[in-house]
């Protein structure tokens, strides 16, 4: 599964780590995970000041406008036509059940 971001770009869904809403990713609770991927890690920001989530994989931080519900509901989409793995929500994190 691919996953369309913005500005021509689409990223393989088996790379995602993480998708979370960009207030969170900098919060108490996640900064030290944050500071920890962004150390070894290329970051692409597609919409500077229009952040609204954040896309980890396995090499690449990604900032997208589209909101985490948007980016859960592309997921969504293509496994309800084939069949497969869910998007879930967990604790307020979007994240892939293996």
């Amino acid at each position: 599964m691919y996953i369309f971001l913005e500005k021509d770009t689409i990223i393989n869904g088996e790379k995602i780590i993480l998708i979370i809403d960009y207030i969170h990713i900098k919060s108490r609770d996640n900064i030290d995970f944050f500071n920890n991927e962004i150390k070894n890690k290329k970051i692409i920001n597609l919409s500077p000041n229009q952040e609204k989530s954040v896309i980890i994989t396995d090499d690449t931080i990604y900032f997208s406008a589209y909101g985490t519900q948007t980016l859960m509901s592309r997921g969504n989409e293509f496994f309800n036509i084939i069949g497969g793995r869910k998007w879930v929500i967990i604790m307020k994190h979007k994240i892939l059940l293996s």
